[in-house]
């Protein structure tokens, strides 16, 4: 249990010491004079206390933290700050907007944690296939051709999700992440492309549907006002797992067939979620609409789903092949190797964390639909001329679509779990990711068949108007930030049995 002790000299200090904090971290009472105990808060145990003497006063903090996995990181970022308590209205760019219960926090922890696995697994086919395709003998068509393929996994995942919604959250997360690493762990078997595309559909299909679940699981459990944040949360875990297959990229540089042990690792991702999902509760709003009846529990708004859906394809038309087929431009348009396609996506990539946060404050504060339509339009302008300029211009236009369209996670996260009710959620979810997914096929397909050459530029250019026309699309949609889910969904409270 850390323990922090301080010096208090000055006498403004001392005198803000001895009152009980209620900040954005924790709601203090005072048991005795100069000692306190947390009543609300992320902490599981707090003890305060405060010394005074003839210079000063000495306090000792003493705490646990709720936070499994992630526990050490808020330790990191918070320790200075718990000693200088803050004022109430302050909000620290890593803290959301409202403040974190125990169970709040372990369910967002563990729920990252699952996000790492997911990333891995859902980033490997695209980071590795230009080097598979290498091995086992493709060109550009053939990739885009098993990249379409995999996509078929769509069926999987709307099957999941609507699995999700009679059997729970938690159960089926577990099914598709266990699921998805033994699939990727075939991968690495494979004598094929074809064999290739077949285990890729499942795990990707499989993965999906954990993506689709974790962002289910956040909206439903976390305060109206940081559900965005939960969101940018395990996107960044998941942005953290596909950075770990960059880890090891450079290792085909040694071996033409040196992919098949970074797929090999899916196992580990299997043993964790195991671990985790035994210690993650079901959903508490899931519980509750159990027992909703059943001709409510069929409702879905089909203006909201068509508006979602419809945005949601026309993003995906031109994000598949600008993020699928990326590294396949670098290697054969720019002369790459596997090592410096590894330091460009990293350093192109690394401002997108910060893109996140300052997305998710002002979803979560302001508005869900301007934070996602700047996202698209930062998308589409920066990622659009990536491939069409070259050198350090090349770089940069990279670096503005990741920070700026980093601001599409969050909001659009949160849209797609708020807009739908609870016994619907997953099956909205699963049916809207598969007509993105039937988007990603056409922008695949479109890509392959256009491209000669290794001249990707014009084609994706024209492709950048799609984005564009989602972010029109998404006005007519209802605000939905700081709004409870039942006040977007009265079919929530109403059938109870």
């Amino acid at each position: 249990m850390p323990t922090l002790v301080n010096r208090l000299d000055d006498t403004e200090q001392v005198a803000a010491a001895l009152r009980p904090r209620d900040n954005i971290l924790i709601r203090e009472i005072e048991t005795e004079p100069g000692c306190f105990s947390h009543e609300a808060g992320v902490f599981t145990s707090w003890t305060r206390q405060v010394v005074v003497d003839a210079t000063g006063a000495s306090q000792t903090i003493t705490y646990r933290t709720g936070i499994p996995h992630w526990g050490w990181l808020l330790d990191l970022v918070t320790r200075r700050t718990m000693r200088q308590p803050l004022p109430a209205a302050a909000r620290p760019w890593w803290a959301p907007a409202q403040r974190f219960e125990p169970h709040d926090a372990a369910t967002l922890a563990r729920c990252a944690t699952l996000a790492v696995v997911a990333g891995f697994l859902g980033a490997l086919i695209g980071l590795t296939l230009t080097f598979v395709a290498a091995d086992l003998g493709g060109d550009v068509s053939d990739q885009s051709t098993v990249l379409a393929v995999v996509r078929l996994g769509a069926l999987v995942t709307v099957a999941a999700a609507a699995l999700a919604d009679r059997a729970g959250r938690r159960r089926v997360l577990g099914m598709c992440l266990a699921g998805a690493g033994i699939a990727a762990a075939c991968t690495a078997a494979a004598p094929n492309l074809a064999a290739v595309a077949a285990t890729q559909l499942v795990c990707r299909g499989l993965t999906a549907g954990a993506a689709i679940l974790l962002a289910v699981v956040i909206a439903e459990e976390l305060p109206a006002h940081s559900r965005a944040y939960g969101i940018a949360v395990i996107a960044s875990a998941g942005g953290l797992g596909a950075g770990m297959v960059l880890w090891v990229l450079p290792l085909i540089d040694q071996a033409a067939w040196a992919w098949r042990p970074i797929h090999l690792l899916g196992l580990i991702g299997t043993a964790v979620v195991i671990a985790t999902v035994r210690r993650l509760p079901e959903t508490r709003r899931f519980e509750r609409s159990e027992h909703l009846a059943e001709p409510v529990r069929r409702q879905i708004n089909r203006t909201r789903f068509m508006i979602v859906a419809g945005g949601l394809l026309l993003l995906s038309v031109f994000t598949a092949p600008t993020q699928q087929l990326q590294n396949e431009y670098l290697r054969s348009a720019r002369g790459f190797s596997a090592t410096g396609i590894t330091v460009f996506l990293l350093v192109t990539n690394v401002g997108g964390a910060a893109g996140l946060i300052v997305a998710s404050r002002w979803s979560d504060r302001r508005s869900r639909r301007a934070t996602y339509a700047v996202g698209l339009v930062g998308l589409a302008v920066g990622n659009s001329l990536m491939f069409n300029l070259s050198g350090p211009s090349m770089w940069v236009a990279s670096a503005v679509g990741s920070i700026v369209g980093a601001a599409v996670v969050p909001s659009l996260g949160a849209l797609q779990a708020e807009l739908f009710p609870t016994m619907r959620r997953g099956t909205a979810n699963g049916l809207i990711n598969a007509i993105g997914v039937a988007g990603s096929v056409i922008g695949l397909l479109i890509v392959g068949n256009t491209v000669t050459n290794d001249r990707f530029g014009p084609t994706i250019l024209i492709l950048a108007i799609c984005p564009i026309l989602a972010a029109v699309s998404l006005m007519a949609l209802p605000e939905t930030a700081g709004r409870e889910l039942e006040e977007l969904n009265p079919v929530d409270d109403t059938g109870r049995t």
